[in-house]
C-alpha cells in the first residue's frame, strides 16, 4: 500500500503539470485527492497498531534500498502531512483567485508533500537522506513562488543554504551511524555510546536544528514567511519544520545514551524557546507572529525529546500533535484575514470579532490550544509537559522547569497579544473604526473550522487522543506505555502551575499589547545573506583573477600543482629494484618514444608536432604489445589515430607555425615540463617499491569462469568486472568522435564558402 499511495502523488504531479493549466484552480483539488486517501490509509494503521514494512534494492552488493516503515509513530506524522495537507488544498483553493503560476505551484506543493511522506515513513538512512534532501529542494521552490521580487528570492535563498547545510551534515551522522552500527535500516540500529555518538549526536542536533529552525539556524523561518499563506500552513507549521523534530525522535534509542545529548538539545530548545517567544511579541505581522511562535514551540519539543525521559517523550508527541493542528488553523486565519482585509499588519486590523466571527472563533480555540488552556487538546498536552519537568530531580529538575515555566508564560503572552491586537481594537491606530473586509470565502474558511474541530475534539475524545499519542510515544520510548493525557488531572502541582502560566501570561500579553511597539530588524537575517553576497563578490574576484581565458597558464598552474603533490613521495623512492629494460623491442620503443616527445616540444609546425605526438601515442601502443596487452595497445592505438585525425582537422583554422615563443615562456614551459615528468616518475617508483600484495590473477581466473561465465578473462573483466570503467572509456572516445565530426562539419562549410 506504501508504493501505491506514495505512486499516486507521482501520478497526480505528473497529471497536474500535464493538465493543470486546463483545470486552473480546480487542479488544486484534484491534488488534494492523494493526500486525503493517504490520511485515510495512516487512521485505519493507526487502529489496527501494526507495523508495515517495504523495501526496493537498489545496489544489493552495497546495501543501498529504499526501504519504508509504517509503525505506530510514523502513521501518526503521515496522518498530520497527508490529513492538514489535503486541507491545505482545499484551503488554497479559495486563497488564490489567478490561476496564473498555478499549475506549477500545486505540482510543487503536491511534490513536497510526497516528498514529506517519503521522509516520515523512511526506514534506511538513504531513504531518510533522499527525502529529507528533496523537502528542502521542494520547500524553495515554494517560498520562491513570488520570484519577481528580489526580497522573496532572498529568502528562498537563505532557507536552501541553511538547511541544505543541515543535510549535508545528517548525511555526515548517518556514515559515523551506519559504520559503527553495522546497519542501514533506522528500526535496526541499537543504541551507540563513546566518540562516536558524540560526533553523530552534534552532527544530528546541527542537521535538527537547521530544519527545525533553532537558534542560532531559525533565521530562515521568517523570511519564508514570504511564502503564500497555503505554504505557511503546510510547511512551517506542521510539515517541514517537524522534520527535525522526526529525526530527533528516530535518533532518540540511538543516540540517547551519549553524554551530550540532553545538554545540547535541552540548550537549544530551551533558548529557542525563549528567543521565540521574545520574536513574537515584538513583530506586528500576524504571520511573522505565528512564525516566531512557531519557533518557540519547536524548541519545545526539541527540549523535550532531548530530556529524555519518558514522561518527556510522551508530552513531546503530544505537544507535537496538538502543535500541528492549532497552528496551521492560525496560519489559515492569518491567511483570511490577509485575503480579506488586504493586511496582516495588526496595528491596522479593527472589530475582526463582529466582521469575521467564523475566523475569530477558529482562532481564539486554536490559540487557546496553544496556550495550554481547557477544554482543548493542548491543555493536557503542556500538562504532561509540566509533570515531566515536576518529574525530575536535583538541578536537572529546577533547569528544566524553570524554562518550561518562562517558556509557557511567554506564550500565552504572545498568544492573548495576537488575539487582542488582530480581532478588538487594542493597539489599532485606527482607534474602533472597524477595519473594511472583503467577501466570504468558504473554501478558507472550512478547513480552519476542522482543525479547530480537532482541538475539541482532542480533549473531549481523550481516550481516542490517548490511543493516538501513547502507541506513536511508546515508538520513540517503550517506557511512555504508562503514561496517559487527562482532562482533569485534579488538583495536582502541575496543574496549579499550569493555571498560575496561563494567568500570568494574560497579564503579560495584556500589557504588552497596550504598550508602544518597537518593530524588530531582521539582524539574523541581514547577517546571513551580508554573507552570502561577501561570499559571492570573493567568488567573483577570485574567478576573475584564475579564470582569465589563458590556457597555457592553466596547464602551467595545473602541472605546477600536480608536482608539488609527488613531493611526500621523494623519501619513498627506491632504485633497488628498478630495470633499464626487459627486452631490447622495449628500450627502442622507449627511445622513439622519448626522441618524438622531445622533437614535439622544438618543432615549429604545428603539423610536424601532432604527427610527434602521434609517434609517442604510437609508440607507447607499442609497448603496451609488447608487454602481452593487446586489448590496450589496440585501444591507445585508435584513441591516438582518432586525436591525430582530429588535430589535423582541427589545426586547419589555424596559422600553419607555431608563434614565436620568448627565451622566459620557453624556459617556463621546459622547466614545467621537467617537473610534471619527475612527479609522474616519482609517483611510479615510490608505488613500485611498496607492493601492497600479490596480483589476484588466480582470483581473476577463477571468477572469469564462475561470475563472468567467460574463458576469456581480459573480455569478462572488460565487460563484467569494471563494465562502469569501459563504458566510461566507450563515451570517452564517443565524445572525441563527436568533436571530430564537429570540426569536420566546420572544415566543410568553410571550404564550401
Amino acid at each position: 500500500m506504501i508504493w501505491w499511495l506514495l505512486g499516486a502523488h507521482v501520478a497526480a504531479v505528473v497529471f497536474i503539470v500535464a493538465f493543470g493549466a486546463q483545470l486552473k484552480r480546480g487542479a488544486l483539488l484534484v491534488a488534494g485527492i492523494a493526500p486525503a486517501a493517504t490520511a485515510l490509509y495512516s487512521a485505519v494503521a493507526l487502529a489496527r497498531d501494526d507495523v508495515v514494512d517495504t523495501e526496493v534494492q537498489w545496489v544489493e552488493g552495497l546495501d543501498l534500498s529504499f526501504a519504508f516503515r509504517v509503525d505506530d509513530f510514523s502513521a501518526l506524522m503521515s496522518l498530520l502531512v497527508a490529513g492538514i495537507g489535503a486541507l491545505v488544498f482545499i484551503y488554497a483553493y479559495g486563497y488564490f483567485s489567478s490561476s496564473a503560476g498555478l499549475a506549477k505551484f500545486t505540482a510543487t506543493l503536491l511534490s513536497f508533500a510526497t516528498a514529506m511522506l517519503g521522509l516520515v515513513w523512511a526506514d534506511s538512512v538513504w531513504t531518510l537522506f533522499v527525502f529529507w534532501e528533496l523537502t528542502s529542494v521542494t520547500s524553495f521552490l515554494l517560498v520562491g513562488h513570488k520570484n519577481v521580487d528580489a526580497a522573496v528570492r532572498a529568502a528562498a535563498r537563505r532557507a536552501l543554504l541553511i538547511t541544505g547545510a543541515g543535510g549535508l551534515s545528517l548525511l555526515a551522522a548517518l556514515v559515523v551511524l551506519v559504520d559503527e552500527t553495522g546497519t542501514t535500516r533506522l528500526s535496526q540500529m541499537g543504541a551507540v555510546t563513546g566518540t562516536s555518538a558524540t560526533v553523530a549526536t552534534v552532527l544530528v542536533m546541527i542537521a535538527a536544528a537547521t530544519k527545525s529552525a533553532q537558534v542560532p539556524f531559525h533565521v530562515w523561518l521568517p523570511g519564508a514567511m514570504a511564502a503564500p499563506t497555503p505554504v505557511s500552513a503546510y510547511l512551517h507549521s506542521a510539515t517541514m519544520v517537524k522534520a527535525g523534530i522526526l529525526l530527533l525522535a528516530l535518533m532518540s534509542p540511538v543516540l540517547g545514551d551519549a553524554d551530550v545529548w540532553t545538554p545540547l538539545g535541552a540548550t537549544l530548545g530551551f533558548a529557542t524557546m525563549g528567543w521565540g517567544a521574545f520574536g513574537a511579541l515584538r513583530h506586528v505581522d500576524a504571520k511573522l507572529i505565528l512564525a516566531w511562535g512557531t519557533m518557540s514551540q519547536l524548541g519545545f519539543l526539541v527540549a523535550l525529546l532531548s530530556v529524555g525521559s519518558a514522561k518527556a517523550t510522551f508530552a513531546a508527541v503530544s505537544i507535537f500533535l496538538a502543535h500541528a493542528v492549532f497552528k496551521a488553523a492560525l496560519f489559515m486565519v492569518v491567511g483570511e484575514i490577509d485575503v480579506r482585509a488586504k493586511t496582516r499588519d495588526v496595528r491596522e486590523l479593527t472589530g475582526l470579532w463582529r466582521s469575521m466571527p467564523v475566523a475569530c472563533g477558529v482562532a481564539v480555540l486554536s490559540a487557546a490550544s496553544m496556550a495550554g488552556v481547557p477544554p482543548l487538546l493542548g491543555f493536557p498536552a503542556k500538562e504532561a509537559a509540566v509533570e515531566a519537568g515536576l518529574g525530575l530531580v536535583g538541578t536537572e529538575r529546577t533547569l528544566v522547569l524553570g524554562a518550561i515555566i518562562v517558556g509557557s508564560v511567554l506564550t500565552v503572552a504572545y498568544t492573548t497579544r495576537l488575539l487582542l491586537m488582530t480581532f478588538s481594537s487594542v493597539g489599532s491606530a485606527h482607534g474602533a473604526t472597524p477595519t473594511e473586509i472583503g467577501r466570504r470565502r468558504p473554501a478558507m474558511a472550512v478547513p480552519g473550522v476542522v482543525l479547530a474541530a480537532v482541538s475539541v475534539g482532542g480533549f473531549v475524545a481523550i481516550g481516542v487522543a490517548n490511543n493516538v499519542v501513547r502507541p506513536a510515544a511508546m515508538v520513540v520510548n517503550s517506557k511512555a506505555e504508562v503514561y496517559s493525557l487527562y482532562r482533569w488531572p485534579g488538583l495536582t502541582d502541575a496543574f496549579l502551575i499550569s493555571m498560575g502560566i496561563v494567568a500570568a501570561g494574560l497579564i503579560v500579553g495584556a500589557v504588552i499589547a497596550r504598550g508602544r511597539i518597537w518593530v524588530p530588524r531582521p539582524l539574523g537575517a541581514d547577517a546571513v545573506d551580508a554573507g552570502v553576497n561577501a561570499t559571492l563578490s570573493g567568488a567573483r574576484w577570485l574567478t576573475a583573477r584564475t579564470q582569465h581565458g589563458s590556457l597555457p597558464v592553466y596547464v602551467v598552474t595545473m602541472s605546477a600543482v600536480a608536482s608539488l603533490a609527488a613531493l611526500p613521495f621523494l623519501w619513498s623512492v627506491e632504485f633497488d629494484h628498478l630495470v633499464w629494460a626487459d627486452n631490447g623491442m622495449q628500450a627502442i620503443l622507449v627511445a622513439i618514444a622519448i626522441a618524438a616527445a622531445i622533437g614535439s616540444g622544438f618543432i615549429g609546425s604545428r603539423l610536424g608536432a601532432a604527427l610527434g605526438l602521434g609517434a609517442v601515442g604510437i609508440s607507447v601502443s607499442g609497448l603496451f604489445a609488447v608487454q602481452g596487452a593487446p586489448d590496450l595497445a589496440l585501444t591507445q592505438l585508435l584513441v591516438e589515430t582518432v586525436v591525430v585525425v582530429g588535430f589535423v582537422i582541427g589545426l586547419g583554422h589555424l596559422r600553419n607555425r607555431f608563434p614565436v615563443a620568448g627565451g622566459a615562456w620557453r624556459g617556463t614551459r621546459i622547466a614545467v615540463s621537467l617537473a610534471l615528468g619527475s612527479a609522474v616518475g616519482i609517483g611510479l617508483m615510490a608505488s613500485s617499491a611498496n607492493p601492497s600484495g600479490e596480483a589476484p590473477v588466480a582470483d581473476l581466473f577463477d571468477g572469469s569462469l564462475g561470475d563472468g561465465g567467460g574463458s576469456n578473462v581480459v573480455n569478462v573483466i572488460l565487460t563484467d568486472i569494471r563494465a562502469l570503467d569501459t563504458f566510461g572509456e566507450v563515451l570517452v572516445l564517443a565524445v572525441v568522435a563527436v568533436g571530430v565530426i564537429a570540426l569536420a562539419g566546420v572544415t566543410r562549410r568553410e571550404g564550401s564558402a
